[in-house]
């Protein structure tokens, strides 16, 4: 037997339930807007591929990230196999990264050249 506060409290419950999330359907013309939009690490793939690197202020000020983002993102960016430069800016002191090109990466660097 149930009494009718137990039915009432059960369809409260019932009724505060989270629903399931179902995933909006995608258009065409929504896929499309998308596809001509450059994902933020795209961007800053872009950004360092520039010969002389970028600031890392730069980077936080064009995409809008915390400098550990960035730094994160970079990380990401090695870990799928992109070779960055690391290095400090003379007249600031702060990081300068810098994408490596393939004809780059088979030349080595003067300070690794042993004596």
């Amino acid at each position: 037997m149930t009494s009718s506060i137990d039915q009432t409290t059960s369809e409260a419950t019932v009724a505060k339930s989270p629903k399931s999330f179902v995933k909006p359907e995608t258009t065409k013309a929504g896929s499309q807007a998308r596809a001509g939009k450059k994902s933020k690490k795209d961007q800053l793939a872009a950004m360092i591929s520039k010969p002389d690197g970028v600031r890392t202020t730069i980077l936080v000020e064009r995409l809008g990230w915390q400098p550990h983002t960035v730094r994160a993102a970079l990380s990401g960016l090695r870990k799928q196999g992109h070779q960055i430069l690391a290095s400090k800016s003379p007249k600031t002191g702060e990081a300068v990264y810098r994408l490596m090109t393939p004809m780059q990466t088979s030349v080595t660097a003067p300070e690794e050249v042993a004596s």
